[in-house]
């Protein structure tokens, strides 16, 4: 189905034969109706796929109960409709997690998708720096889950790997590690150090706002990540 008036460049299609997003349409709908007219008023929102689907609850982030995907092409929204905490992160969490794919369908529209670890890394902090423009909110728990003392161990080699092949396949550096701590690295330790990299670009540079980041390239983001090591 195409989206309302209110989100005309957004097709939303639900997997919901069994009835199970019935109650979270709703929901849904009206998240996609507060994020439209926000990015409207900084570019032009993308037109886009965007497929909601429920997951079980061990397929969502366990502090909110749903979780989102995106690419150039599909926004993919997985609801887990017994999760305890879902119904609480309906209203604005779930819009600011619609917000923040967005951001990554616009980003790697313009620049590509991500293939080194300073690509994924500025993904994310780039997606939750606008946000936090649209919403003026404060940072998500992924995005201040380490102590500014902690995340600047793992800068050195940040600092190393930023230009090298990273990704979630079979790729010598695994995001997983960096991004879930599948490895020795902390939980959301590359949503963090993301976060603050683009937040420290923005402070370098107070005439541009989040969503003029577009089409920057990772790269001009290395001196910001060189300057939190201080």
């Amino acid at each position: 189905m195409s989206g309302t008036e209110a989100t005309a460049n957004w097709h939303v299609h639900y997997v919901n034969a069994r009835g199970k997003l019935d109650r979270l349409k709703p929901h849904v709908e009206a998240a996609l109706e507060d994020v439209y007219p926000r990015i409207s008023k900084v570019c032009e929102p993308p037109a886009v796929d965007i497929l909601v689907e429920a997951v079980w609850n061990s397929s969502v982030i366990p502090e909110r109960g749903h979780v989102g995907y995106g690419n150039e092409d599909l926004v993919t929204l997985w609801l887990a409709p017994e999760h305890p905490k879902l119904d609480e992160n309906l209203g604005e969490p779930l819009a600011r997690m619609i917000a923040h794919e967005m951001n990554h369908v616009m980003r790697f529209r313009s620049v590509g998708g991500p293939e080194s670890l300073g690509d994924h890394l500025i993904c994310e902090g780039f997606a939750g720096r606008f946000v936090q423009e649209l919403f003026g909110n404060s940072p998500e728990p992924w995005e201040q889950a380490i102590p500014k003392t902690e995340f600047q161990r793992y800068i050195p080699q940040a600092m190393d790997d930023f230009n090298k092949r990273a990704g979630y396949r079979q790729e010598k550096i695994s995001m997983y590690e960096w991004m879930f701590a599948s490895g020795t690295m902390p939980r959301w330790l590359g949503y963090t150090l993301g976060y603050e990299i683009v937040g420290q670009y923005l402070e370098d540079h107070p005439d541009l706002r989040a969503s003029g980041l577009l089409d920057i390239p990772s790269t001009d983001f290395k001196p910001a990540l060189a300057k939190l090591a201080a």
